[in-house]
């Protein structure tokens, strides 16, 4: 394939509300070229107890009400109409979604929520793909990197990064990194969402500078532990409702705003 020089972006992400919100917030901004989503069926692991059972139930009926509430009241596609393109479960690698994708012939992928990338597709389009990560990859790399930093009691590396992609997982160049705020009203569904929030001002950011040939990336110094999708379990949940319920969430969150505080003020000083 010759020097890719076009100004078409392609968007790849999943069917959920909350990828359906960073499309529009995106397609809003810069006109999309095309969007191709990918199905997927998120494994629901068996619960250990009855308390397992209930705490699957209790995240993801939260979740679900979080995201109508935050996401879903802009799910519509503003002004510009992309074309939209699905694709089965476990054929985002596959020969026809190669054709597609070259078809569009985007200038810049942009990539949320999917599967990972096999080897062909990312050769093809090295440097011009572009992946966001809910997460601080040098500390959280993988899946649920919103999620993890809540259960391991380090919420003060909660936040979003936008990576170039290359064959590892959550590896490539930072291009835009921030972490976000803490509330004491916070829970872990609000904390989920700011991540995906910032998320998409960082992918912003990265849009218009490739727009305008000024983005420039940083090397990544540290690898964060890998997080697989088969250790989001009822057990691992069920001791982040336990932190939500017993306040020890909100205890956490004011240790970490006072020890920002304290370094803001120690910065300020000198």
């Amino acid at each position: 394939m010759p020097p890719i020089s076009s100004s078409q972006i392609l968007i790849i992400t999943g069917e959920e509300l909350r990828h359906q919100y960073f499309v529009n917030q995106l397609n809003a901004r810069f006109p999309l070229a095309a969007v191709l989503t990918e199905s997927f069926d998120y494994p629901e692991p068996k619960a250990g107890s009855e308390a397992e059972k209930s705490a699957w139930n209790w995240f993801f009926q939260r979740r679900k009400k979080y995201e109508e509430l935050t996401f879903a009241k802009k799910n519509s596609l503003p002004l510009n109409t992309p074309a939209s393109i699905t694709v089965g479960k476990g054929q985002l690698n596959s020969e026809a979604t190669l054709e597609i994708i070259n078809k569009i012939h985007p200038g810049l992928i942009v990539l949320f929520g999917t599967s990972l990338l096999k080897r062909r597709l990312i050769q093809l389009y090295q440097g011009n793909l572009f992946n966001l990560h809910v997460g601080l990859p040098g500390h959280f790399r993988g899946s649920s990197c919103n999620f993890w930093p809540i259960h391991n009691r380090r919420m003060e590396y909660l936040g979003a990064s936008v990576h170039k992609v290359d064959e590892g997982i959550d590896c490539g160049e930072i291009v835009a990194q921030g972490k976000i705020s803490l509330d004491v009203e916070d829970d872990e569904q609000t904390l989920g969402g700011k991540t995906l929030i910032l998320g998409i001002q960082l992918m912003a950011s990265v849009i218009l500078n490739w727009q305008q040939g000024t983005l420039e990336s940083i090397p990544q110094k540290n690898k964060g532990k890998l997080f697989l999708i088969k250790e989001f379990t009822p057990k691992a949940v069920l001791e982040v409702r336990q932190m939500v319920e017993s306040g020890e969430m909100k205890d956490q969150i004011k240790r970490i705003n006072q020890q920002r505080k304290n370094l803001s003020a120690d910065l300020g000083g000198d």
